[in-house]
């Protein structure tokens, strides 16, 4: 299977650390599709001009959201709702995120939708020294999910 996911779009490596590909843009939104391999991580990010909407197709993910009180909210988008988790989930305006597969999760396909269209002007990849000051008491979980400067 996860042979057909990777001949049947023209995937590239995005800065945040996995495989993407943009299926559909216009003037109002913007609309791809995501694969986590093993090791990858969607490094801590944020877009200022939108909601991100994450929906799962295969597997599951843990998304990191860091709200600007400092709190740590993981949101886990997957498709068994007993357990907690949920096949779409929003991560607000201007909030930090990152996302990883849980242990054991093999793979993870999935779709994130922007309204308005995303921007590459409006998207910023966090630093870590930066987020480790403004959010100390998150410092294990900013190590795993930053790059190193």
């Amino acid at each position: 299977m996860i042979d057909d996911i990777l001949t049947a779009y023209d995937w590239f490596d995005h800065a945040e650390g996995l495989k993407y590909v943009e299926t559909h843009r216009d003037e109002h939104r913007t609309c791809g599709h995501w694969l986590f391999l093993p090791g990858d991580i969607s490094a801590f990010h944020k877009v200022s001009n939108n909601e991100e909407f994450c929906l799962i197709h295969l597997g599951r993910i843990l998304v990191h959201v860091l709200d600007p009180d400092g709190a740590h909210h993981v949101l886990r988008l997957g498709a068994d709702l007993a357990a907690g988790e949920r096949p779409v989930v929003t991560v607000p305006i201007d909030y930090w995120q990152a996302a990883e597969m849980p242990e054991g999760t093999p793979f993870a396909l999935g779709t994130n939708v922007c309204a308005p269209a995303f921007s590459y002007e409006e998207f910023a990849i966090a630093r870590r020294e930066d987020l480790l000051r403004d959010f100390p008491d998150h410092t294990d979980l900013i190590i795993r999910l930053t790059r190193d400067d």
